[in-house]
């Protein structure tokens, strides 16, 4: 398995071409902004896109999934608790940064659910917290995670964003939650979901440099 990072300098929000170096079927995680750069790459590796992933829809997470839909006519993937998220330019963000994005995603994953490209397995962990739908996702044989916004080097997600919007209080999976429980729930994802993991798992997050779950678990401030 090959992974190309793609940095969105607007915000240091990072995008993941992730691809399976036989078979070239890849996906490409949180794509935040600048299409062509993400084109330019798959293009350049001969990546054959097999779904836009994404591990929560804030703004600068989703900015270039339209784009990027309609060039390769794939679905876009993220947790069942997502989508209300997706659906609502006020809770994605999106209405303060370029203008209102919402849209319905095409395959909502199950807690614990396996995503399959090429031959690459790769486990969703919903973790909420930044977002209602948070998700990280485990590729246990290459003993990497991509963290979202729920895990950064030295540091943890915001908890301060809206989490209650048109439909987002009946969520479909049922887990919606008050604003205030924000930063309860994102310590016990990272707790019962991440840091549980093997330490020399590798840490792919949404901004910021990659860290280990060793170095999180044992020198992080927020844990």
């Amino acid at each position: 398995m090959l992974i190309k990072k793609i940095v969105n300098f607007s915000m240091d929000q990072n995008i993941y071409v992730v691809y399976d170096e036989k078979s070239k079927e890849g996906i490409i995680i949180d794509p935040g902004a600048g299409p062509e750069r993400v084109i330019a790459c798959v293009e350049e590796f001969g990546v054959v896109v097999k779904a836009i992933v994404l591990t929560h829809g804030h703004a600068d997470h989703i900015g270039a999934v339209p784009a990027l839909k309609a060039k390769y006519n794939v679905p876009v993937v993220c947790h069942e608790c997502e989508q209300d998220v997706l659906e609502d330019a006020t809770i994605n963000l999106s209405t303060m940064f370029f203008g209102p994005v919402e849209f319905s995603p095409d395959v909502l994953l199950k807690d614990g659910e396996i995503f399959k490209f090429g031959d690459v397995e790769m486990k969703c962990l919903h973790t909420p917290g930044h977002t209602v739908g948070g998700a990280c996702y485990y590729i246990e044989k290459e003993k990497i995670v991509f963290s979202g916004d729920t895990l950064f080097y030295g540091s943890i997600g915001r908890t301060d964003f809206p989490n209650t919007g048109r439909k987002i209080k009946e969520n479909k999976c049922g887990c919606g939650y008050p604003m205030s429980e924000n930063f309860a729930k994102l310590i016990d994802s990272i707790r019962t979901k991440l840091i549980t993991l093997p330490d020399d798992t590798v840490v792919l997050s949404g901004h910021g440099q990659e860290t280990t779950i060793f170095k999180e678990r044992n020198y992080n401030p927020f844990l």
